[in-house]
């Protein structure tokens, strides 16, 4: 009796694991994805570069440098203002597309098909290891090639 309940545990658990390997995808997924991803970059980078000039105002209490006025900015504040405004940014974007792949696996129950990790299959090993094998036996006879040619 507990070998045939044991049996149909093991079949529902296979049943199940088949079920929830493949999400389903609708035909809206990738457009959704991509308005979702593109405009909270936007926002991010838009709310990061208005944090920056902000926080250079009340740091140093003059204007936000302009990289095209060569008379009044020096090169110090341009470059360090640039390198914080490019940081702020950067992590903002960041944030912004981690923030969005998760709200979009929490509504979807899967990630995006961009953001998937996509598994090597031994047939993809096995064609990279022979174009790699191609490759340095092609390297092997230019270099002897060369050096025969060479007195």
């Amino acid at each position: 009796m507990a070998a045939k309940d044991a049996k149909k545990a093991i079949t529902k658990g296979k049943k199940a694991a088949e079920e929830t390997v493949a999400p389903r995808r609708g035909p809206a997924g990738g457009a959704v994805w991509k308005v979702l991803s593109i405009g909270s970059t936007i926002i991010a980078t838009k709310l990061a570069t208005d944090a920056a000039q902000k926080s250079w105002k009340v740091a140093t209490g003059r204007p936000v440098p302009v990289k095209g006025d060569y008379e009044r900015e020096r090169t110090r504040d341009v470059i360090l203002f640039t390198a914080l405004s490019s940081m702020l940014v950067s992590a903002a974007r960041v944030a912004a597309e981690r923030g969005a792949a998760t709200y979009y696996r929490n509504s979807s129950g899967h990630l995006p098909k961009r953001l998937e990790d996509q598994q090597v299959t031994p047939s993809d090993r096995k064609a990279h290891l022979k174009l790699d094998r191609t490759k340095r036996r092609s390297e092997f006879m230019l270099r002897r090639a060369i050096d025969r040619a060479t007195p």
